[in-house]
């Protein structure tokens, strides 16, 4: 360890060459106060590694620890590691020292310093100054130099991040540097050639003489302002009264590894291979150290809460930590391990019941056991009372009892004697000096001086309940608890019996113990927790109100105002005042300050449940003793005393995927990151499983949250916004103050104002873009339909101007030349007949020519000969005036058209059939009509000579051709260039049901 401060150097030279004689006193290692429960922490519960090189404390209270395989912090329930995969730039996971300098902790690893507050603030590489060896030792002095030794004796610090050798430090003479210590006067530096100081880096050292060739391995400094120093060959003590430790003069070993000055004067003691001392008061003490008597003590730390931390060769990290409470002293000589009835008579007597071993009697430090074969009916003890000069032994077999006066079982009651039952779960002596006794399957008596056993009458109990337990309140009145059938009261003046079950509103089945209150008040031990009995109602205390469990198996009251209940788990203790404050209190939201006592504070065991009659018991020296399935636990308020109730409560960090933040930086969360956890702790060593914890998240909800002793709050989808976790912890009824993180759920972009700004800007925006569209799509389908129907009026002009011009042109003329020709027929006899000749042949002409006007408005026969045949009579002049080559293939079904489509698709192929002729200088024509599930295609194709159909698809009839198609829903394709033809595409899709054309 460090020595942080010191004298002058000449000071230690001279106190140095004082003859180092003196002899120290070995103590006896019995002594109470260095009766230490341990526990240890190794590789299987949470360590790195099990060789802890250096110890340390930092300034927010974690513990720190170096090892092979990292760093670790420690808080007292859960290890963090800091390692080369956790850490950039840190090449090597083997520490070797720590070294706490206000709010920065140091540590070394093989080849770098780290620099470490709440997380790794810096790493100082030191691979081109470390080569062959590694760093051991690490120290700041006075002016912030950090010093750095190595294994090969190099010896350099670290200046505003720089760093420098000592011109004059000569490696070679130095060997290993094991350890460096800062005063005021200089460097103090500790190698394995022995002692050296140094007063400045350009200076030379200066050699110790005393130690030269020693090594040496840690230095401290005591309340005295004098130097410990331990070597490779021994302790030495450097001051007012020099002196030397070694094995010859009470040191087990006389290799020291390690030596700590505590605050109460004591120096520990960390040997290479046998454990630890202390020195206390001129005292070399062995404690009692079974777990690691052989394994080296490398580092030791010392802390105010008492507690002593050792870092070991072997063994891991190891806590010392002063007994609560004591096991049986070793004069009670117990037989067995399971302990049942525990007993104390007026004059002194102990009496000790156990599972099979029979009973123990201790009296005046003598203790004698008896069994089946030497008095007891029974080695299953169950129940143990006294009263005068007699001790009643209750076992499976029967009740013995005990003479004090001869010291001898002289009577063995059993059935035979009027028990109901030979097996006695429990007696008891009332103030009228009547011994109760109860048996198996709910059997009750009582036996009075004159020894003669009377049965007592009970009301009938389902299921015949045993009676556990018997009490006697104030009023006199005798309480007897069961198992299964709630409590029973009889009353002191007529023996009247009352029994207390679920059919009177009383909340438990079993009743183990009794215990009064100063107030007259009685509170009952069950299996659903404390019951009390006030005033003629009941009312259950139990772990929502702050018990650590619920089943109390025993209830006494120590002479310090605590109440202390045992149970499977453990002693609860409370103050007395408490429970009577409570008991007056109407809030439904009570607390009570519970303190839990376990195998952790010394118990032999943790499971307190003796079962039976009397489950402990109140000493005359003011102890409590209580059977445990190992032994018997003492509780003894000189012990405990005074305890700390000021809690350390820490919010760690907030981590989500790979990402940690930690409370002091700005914390915000993005977007997409719907799970996260936040760490908190609170640093305690003593017992952290007894902390309770509870949070809340302002922002979300201010509901107090009980997390129990967990240690992590998780949190799922919360919306965007600023939110505050609060964390407090809770222990025996005290509460620390509230720890506090801040964070920011960050949006979406969606879910930004800015955004939703521009949604409804867009959406607005939108919203008029789709009112202009539908106003602009309603004047198109009004255009459109303006063409339609200009079209229709186009395609009726265009008939009446064809047949006005028949008439006019061809038919008017012919019709007046036949009148002409009639005319001149009256008038003119000689010609007559030749002028009716013409005139009839004029008029004939006029009928053909009406004809062939009405076929080419209406096709012939359409109505009665159906599309396909109208096409083959339009096709036909064609064929035999050998204009056009026209080729038709029709596959459609007779009654696949109606009437007014087929009339369309007769008028669209007429009109294709006029732009073929009049414009395509085809020589064929191909015509084809069929169908599919879909619609009706038809296809008009030429072999004419084509145009470009962007200069032209608005003409040549196109339009007329859409417009009748758009009445079926249907549409037109054309496919043409220039010399290869064109390809009228038409497609009408199929009416669904109930639509019309």
């Amino acid at each position: 360890m460090k020595l942080k401060t010191g004298s002058g150097f000449f000071l230690l030279i001279f106190y140095l060459t004082i003859a180092l004689s003196t002899t120290a006193q070995v103590a006896s290692p019995y002594q109470s106060s260095y009766n230490f429960v341990y526990r240890n922490w190794n590789n299987q519960s949470g360590l790195p590694q099990n060789t802890v090189y250096d110890i340390a404390r930092d300034s927010a209270g974690y513990l720190w620890g170096a090892t092979e395989e990292g760093l670790f912090r420690f808080d007292g329930a859960e290890f963090t590691i800091v390692n080369e995969a956790n850490t950039p730039g840190l090449y090597s996971s083997t520490f070797y020292d720590i070294l706490p300098v206000g709010g920065d902790l140091w540590a070394s690893s093989r080849n770098a310093v780290l620099r470490i507050r709440r997380k790794v603030e810096q790493v100082i590489d030191f691979r081109r100054y470390v080569q062959g060896g590694w760093i051991e030792a690490i120290e700041q002095d006075q002016q912030g130099r950090l010093w750095v030794g190595t294994s090969t004796g190099d010896l350099f610090y670290v200046l505003h991040d720089s760093v420098y050798s000592c011109p004059k430090w000569d490696a070679r003479e130095a060997g290993s540097i094991e350890t460096i210590s800062s005063s005021r006067n200089g460097l103090f530096i500790g190698t394995s050639a022995g002692l050296f100081k140094l007063g400045d880096p350009s200076a030379k050292p200066v050699s110790v003489p005393r130690f030269n060739g020693l090594q040496i391995t840690s230095f401290c400094r005591d309340n005295n302002d004098e130097i410990w120093i331990g070597t490779a060959k021994g302790l030495f003590h450097i001051g007012k009264d020099t002196v030397a430790f070694n094995e010859s003069n009470g040191l087990k070993e006389g290799f020291v590894n390690a030596v700590y000055c505590a605050r109460d004067g004591r120096l520990w003691i960390g040997l290479r291979s046998a454990g630890y001392q202390v020195l206390d008061n001129g005292k070399l003490i062995t404690p009692s150290q079974e777990k690691m008597a052989h394994d080296g003590v490398r580092a030791i730390l010392a802390m105010e809460e008492n507690l002593v931390w050792m870092g070991t060769n072997s063994s891991g990290l190891i806590q010392l930590k002063p007994t609560l409470i004591e096991s049986s002293p070793p004069e009670t000589n117990l037989a067995g391990k399971i302990i049942l009835p525990i007993y104390q008579h007026p004059n002194g007597e102990i009496w000790v019941g156990t599972a099979g071993q029979g009973v123990t009697r201790s009296f005046q430090g003598k203790s004698a056991t008896f069994t089946q074969g030497n008095g007891v009916s029974s080695n299953l003890v169950l129940a143990i009372y006294g009263r005068n000069d007699h001790v009643y032994v209750g076992t499976s077999n029967g009740l013995d009892r005990f003479n004090i006066v001869t010291q001898k079982f002289d009577r063995h009651f059993t059935d035979k004697n009027g028990l109901q039952n030979n097996s006695v779960y429990s007696l008891f002596n009332d103030s009228r000096n009547r011994l109760w006794i109860s048996t198996r399957l709910g059997g009750l008596h009582w036996m009075d001086e004159d020894e003669v056993i009377h049965s007592f009458t009970i009301p009938v109990l389902q299921g015949r309940p045993n009676l556990l337990c018997a009490f006697e309140d104030s009023r006199r009145n005798l309480w007897f608890g069961t198992r299964g059938g709630g409590a029973l009261r009889v009353n002191y003046g007529n023996n009247a019996v009352e029994q207390f079950h679920a059919k009177q509103q009383f909340p438990a089945d079993i009743v183990y113990a009794f215990f009064e209150d100063k107030e007259g008040d009685l509170w009952m031990a069950t299996e659903k927790g404390l019951v009390l009995h006030s005033n003629g109602k009941f009312r259950v205390f139990d772990k929502t109100v702050g018990l650590f469990f619920n089943e109390v198996y025993r209830i006494l009251e120590d002479s310090k105002g605590f109440v202390w209940m045992s149970g499977n788990l453990g002693l609860q203790r409370i103050a007395l005042s408490e429970l009577l404050a409570v008991k007056h209190s109407s809030s439904s939201r009570v607390r009570l300050g519970v303190r839990l006592f376990n195998s952790l504070d010394g118990m032999p065991n943790s499971e307190t449940n003796g079962g039976f009659f009397p489950a402990g018991w109140a000493m005359q020296d003011g102890s409590l003793w209580f059977p445990t399935a190992q032994g018997i636990a003492i509780a003894d308020h000189g012990l405990i005393g005074a305890e700390s109730n000021a809690l350390n409560i820490q919010v760690q960090s907030l981590r989500f995927g790979n990402n940690e933040y930690l409370p002091t930086e700005s914390i915000e969360i993005p977007p997409g990151v719907y799970n996260f956890e936040i760490r908190y702790t609170n640093i305690d060593f003593a017992k952290a499983s007894d902390i309770q914890f509870h949070f809340r998240l302002k922002g979300l909800d201010d509901q107090w949250t009980q997390a129990g002793n967990r240690r992590i709050a998780y949190f799922s989808a919360l919306a965007p916004g600023e939110y505050t976790f609060e964390v407090k912890a809770e222990r025996y009824g005290y509460w620390s103050q509230a720890a506090v993180l801040h964070f920011k759920v960050l949006p979406h972009f969606y879910q930004a104002t800015w955004f939703k700004v521009m949604v409804v800007v867009i959406c607005m925006a939108a919203v008029a873009l789709i009112v202009m569209w539908l106003k602009k799509s309603a004047r198109r389908n009004i255009r459109e339909q303006q063409k339609i129907i200009k079209a229709q009026i186009n395609g009726q002009e265009k008939e009446r101007q064809l047949i006005s011009t028949e008439l006019h042109d061809s038919i008017n003329q012919q019709l007046t030349t036949a009148k002409i020709y009639l005319d001149f027929a009256k008038s003119n006899d000689k010609m007559q007949s030749e002028l009716i000749a013409k005139s009839e042949t004029m008029v004939n002409d006029v009928i053909n020519d009406i004809r062939s006007l009405c076929h080419s408005l209406t096709p012939p026969g359409l109505k009665d000969i159906g599309l396909k045949e109208a096409l083959e009579d339009l096709l036909s002049p064609y064929l035999s005036v050998g204009k056009l080559q026209t080729h038709l293939r029709y596959d459609l079904a007779p009654d696949e058209l109606q009437e007014d489509l087929e009339f369309n698709l007769f008028r669209v192929t007429q009109e294709q059939l006029n732009n073929i002729t009049r414009h395509a200088d085809a020589t064929e024509v191909w015509f084809e009509f069929e169908s599919d599930p879909t619609g009706i295609h038809v296809s008009i194709r030429d072999n004419g000579k084509g145009f470009e159909l962007k200069k032209v698809q608005r003409g040549l009839g196109f339009d007329n051709i859409r417009n009748r198609l758009a009445i079926y829903g249907g549409k037109m394709e054309i496919r043409t260039s220039p010399g290869k033809g064109c390809t009228l595409q038409l497609f009408i899709p199929h009416l669904r049901e109930g639509e019309g054309a």
